[in-house]
């Protein structure tokens, strides 16, 4: 026999107060001046009672959706496979939870599909909005923003969309470049994740690359360049095909852990070793890359604080509260395993010096 559905007539009639009074209390709306005593008290019937907010109910007082969407566009094909977009909405979806609010994701690949993101805006169907656009913003205009609803982006700002979180990736770049060359590596071979001049943050993070090399005073060579296409299969691939470079790279750098540890497979299977013949590292720090043999050096990027750090920044938006940084952007740091050989270079300079 299914258990009657506590409503919030049931809180009002225990805690002695008026329905509308537990809806107040319930919904956190401020401007009902409601002594804290009677907060507490409405707040521990409920809890007591196992009350459940009706979710079309709680809108309607709220005067907003219940939903927040967020927008995808141009996905890949590995996007729900890679670590990254997952650890990101688990950030994110951890925070508006906390504020009753549920998570619509859409997948936008064409016009016809953006019309439905605007038509969601349009109709009021979300409160705020989130957008993480992996391939270009050709998509992301002012018709977008101008709906009068909150919008954050996962990345740099774009030209309309002015709310922002994301990670300082390009000094992650010069870092882990720096690190090889500190290590000794001239000859430092690079594999984008994305294809050539496809997705905008690639492009960036291989520019870095290039520029790095050359403040150290080593000329970038193009020959040491592969681009894969988001998925292992893409970077073992790239990988195999820098092996018949001649001499060979000294070092690799996969633009993200996916890259690097499909070149690792790739250069095993090829008979030598990582990384006395060859150094390997990524980017992200997965969670793979500390169990791969051999631990994969690589910079890490804290992608569930760039969900949560979004989330807070829309909730203040939803709130109208501006956040106190609108481009926030988030440190990267560098995490040396076994796959640099730092520890191989220890171990030279210790007997060095005995």
């Amino acid at each position: 026999m299914n258990r009657k559905r506590v409503t919030s007539k049931d809180v009002a009639k225990a805690a002695g107060v008026s329905q509308a009074t537990v809806s107040y209390v319930l919904n956190n709306v401020a401007r009902a001046n409601i002594s804290e005593e009677t907060q507490q008290r409405v707040q521990k019937i409920a809890h007591d009672l196992g009350y459940t907010p009706n979710i079309v109910a709680r809108s309607l007082v709220r005067g907003r959706s219940n939903n927040i969407g967020m927008a995808l566009f141009h996905p890949h094909e590995q996007i729900f496979i890679d670590s990254w977009l997952p650890n990101i909405m688990t950030g994110f979806g951890s925070v508006i939870q906390q504020y009753g609010f549920r998570l619509l994701v859409e997948r936008v690949n064409d016009k016809r599909q953006y019309k439905s993101i605007l038509n969601l805006l349009h109709g009021h169907e979300v409160a705020g909005m989130v957008v993480q656009s992996t391939l270009g913003s050709e998509f992301i205009s002012a018709e977008l923003i101008n709906q009068g609803i909150p919008i954050v982006i996962f990345g740099s700002m774009s030209e309309y969309i002015h709310y922002s979180v994301s990670s300082d990736n390009l000094t992650g770049v010069q870092t882990m470049i720096n690190h090889l060359i500190g290590l000794g590596h001239q000859r430092i071979a690079c594999i984008s994740y994305a294809p050539e001049g496809v997705v905008e943050h690639s492009t960036d993070r291989l520019n870095t690359y290039y520029e790095t090399l050359s403040v150290a005073g080593i000329s970038p060579d193009s020959s040491l360049v592969r681009f894969g296409a988001f998925e292992p299969l893409s970077g073992y691939e790239a990988m195999r095909d820098l092996l018949r470079s001649k001499p060979l790279p000294t070092a690799v750098f996969g633009m993200n852990d996916t890259m690097a540890i499909a070149a690792l497979a790739a250069i095993q299977e090829a008979g030598l070793r990582v990384p006395e013949d060859i150094a390997v590292v990524g980017f992200d720090d997965d969670r793979l890359a500390a169990f791969t043999t051999p631990s994969l050096t690589t910079i890490h990027e804290s992608q569930r604080e760039i969900g949560q750090r979004a989330g807070d920044m829309l909730i203040s938006l939803l709130n109208d509260v501006e956040p106190a940084v609108t481009n926030l952007q988030l440190p990267t740091r560098l995490v040396v395993r076994k796959s640099c050989g730092a520890h191989l270079v220890r171990q030279a300079q210790d007997l060095e010096g005995v």
